[in-house]
C-alpha cells in the first residue's frame, strides 16, 4: 500500500525498535497519547516489544517515506470478527508532521480494512485536545460517537492534564458512499 509520499509495510523490523524507544520517550511526540506515561517508562527494547504486542493485538504496518525512512506505524486491532476493529496511527518522526501523511495513511488503512478485510465498522479514540487529528478523522468520514470525560492523562501546554477521550467510528456503507463521490 502506497501513496506519492509514503508506503506501508506489514510488521515492524528490528531496526525500527531503537527509533520507537527514543520516540516513545519524547514528550512532544507522545503528548496526546493516552498511554504516554507507560511509553515514557519503557527502559529497553524487550519491554518495548512486549508493550507493543500487548497494545497492538492485530495488524501493524510500518510507515515509511518514499526514500525508505521509517517514520511511524499504524494498526488495525481489537478485532470483533468482521463487525469492528480499532484504527491507530502514530507518525512519530516530527520532520514528517504537517505534510498530509496522516490523511494518506488513514485513507490507505480504511481501504484495507473495508476492502481487504471486509470490516463493517472501524473505530478509533483520541484525546479531546488533539484538535488536528479530530478534524482529519471527520474529513475522512469518521463520526464522533462518545466523549468520555477525563479518562486519560496527557501532556498539554507543558503540564500534565486529564483529558477526555473522543471515540469515533466510520461504517463501511459511509466509507463506500464517500469514495464514490471522490
Amino acid at each position: 500500500m502506497k501513496t506519492e509520499k509514503i508506503y506501508l509495510k506489514e510488521g515492524l523490523t528490528e531496526e525500527n525498535y531503537p527509533l520507537l524507544l527514543a520516540w516513545f520517550g519524547d514528550l512532544e511526540i507522545m503528548k496526546y497519547i493516552g498511554w504516554v506515561k507507560r511509553g515514557l517508562a519503557l527502559k529497553n527494547i524487550k519491554e518495548l516489544k512486549d508493550f507493543i504486542a500487548e497494545l497492538e493485538n492485530g495488524i501493524i504496518f510500518g510507515i515509511y517515506s518514499q526514500d525508505d525512512k521509517f517514520i511511524g506505524y499504524t494498526s488495525l486491532s481489537d478485532f470483533k470478527g468482521k463487525e469492528e476493529c480499532e484504527f491507530g496511527i502514530f507518525i512519530l518522526d516530527k520532520n514528517y508532521w504537517g505534510q498530509g501523511i496522516g490523511e494518506d495513511v488513514t485513507r490507505l488503512m480504511l481501504r484495507y480494512g473495508f476492502n481487504q478485510l471486509e470490516m463493517e465498522k472501524i473505530i478509533l479514540s483520541t484525546s479531546e485536545f488533539h484538535i488536528k487529528a479530530i478534524a482529519l478523522y471527520e474529513k475522512m468520514g469518521f463520526e464522533k460517537t462518545q466523549l468520555i470525560p477525563e479518562d486519560r492523562t496527557i501532556y498539554h501546554n507543558n503540564e500534565w492534564l486529564l483529558s477526555g477521550t473522543v471515540e469515533m467510528e466510520i461504517k463501511q456503507e459511509n466509507f463506500r458512499y464517500r469514495n464514490l463521490k471522490q
